[in-house]
């Protein structure tokens, strides 16, 4: 299997797909402007679904440089960065999580992973300020992308190390778990916001102003920042970006991914 794979690798090495690459620029761009379009539209300005959109742009671009920095030293920061969702580092190349590949409980897993990761995301950017321009808005976003990553990677390896198996095993359990919680927790909170708006209006708006919506936003948030990244993994794989050469030469090939993501960071989190 390892022969194979670096047969495999190797390939990949001498025959970078340009046109490849650039329709997934594309895709991104297109997707993520008209899903931000329908959310201003639908939803109002900075809506949760923008949000949403927002944070997996955000996370994708902290992967890139978290891609950039490990180029500089492999055999160092390899079992720093090993944990995060839907990637894995082989020397010289990034291996892109398989949903066709993969058992069940793996992929369950995997979501599980980025559920925690895009919840601490969502988390963290209602807590860090905006910013007043441009470049601190960047270097805020940025920041609460890094502390949340930084997080995900301790969580991840208080399971690994106190719950060896544990997580892989019972991670759809989980995952159900989650999304129970997210769908009783619409429901109390519709009935809670009910019963007090009929038995006392003044406390029923501000259950509804502070407290009906907060873990539930959250979670939503967070569900739907991973099922869109999650949608992204599987497109990576469709589009033959299963497995993607990171040395230092290959990386300026992924420039234009890069100012796409940029982009279309701030004009989600921000504008829209």
């Amino acid at each position: 299997m390892e022969t194979v794979t670096k047969d495999l690798l190797a390939g990949l090495t001498a025959q970078f797909d340009l046109a490849g690459m650039l329709r997934l620029v594309l895709i991104i761009a297109v997707g993520s402007l008209l899903l931000g379009l329908v959310g201003r539209l639908v939803f109002g300005k900075r809506s949760g679904l923008n949000h949403s959109v927002s944070s997996a742009i955000g996370i994708l671009f902290v992967y890139a440089v978290t891609i950039v920095i490990y180029t500089f030293d492999p055999a160092n920061l390899s079992r720093f960065l090993s944990p995060l969702p839907f990637v894995s580092f082989h020397g010289e190349y990034l291996l892109i999580f398989s949903f066709t590949g993969s058992e069940f409980p793996a992929i369950c897993a995997e979501i599980l992973n980025m559920v925690i990761l895009a919840f601490l995301v969502n988390l963290l950017d209602t807590v860090i300020p905006k910013g007043r321009n441009v470049l601190t808005w960047y270097l805020l976003r940025f920041v609460t992308v890094v502390l949340a990553m930084a997080a995900q990677l301790v969580v991840t390896g208080l399971l690994t190390a106190y719950l060896p198996g544990v997580l892989v095993t019972y991670a759809p359990i989980i995952l159900v778990g989650i999304l129970l919680v997210m769908v009783l927790l619409g429901v109390l909170k519709a009935l809670l916001g009910l019963v007090l708006t009929i038995t006392n209006p003044i406390l029923g708006a501000i259950y509804a102003f502070f407290f009906s919506s907060k873990i539930g936003k959250m979670l939503g948030k967070a569900v739907t920042t991973t099922l869109l990244l999650s949608a992204l993994v599987y497109l990576l794989g469709y589009l033959g970006f299963g497995v993607v050469s990171i040395t230092a030469a290959a990386l300026t090939g992924y420039i234009p991914l890069v100012i796409v993501l940029l982009i279309m960071w701030y004009l989600l989190g921000h504008v829209l």
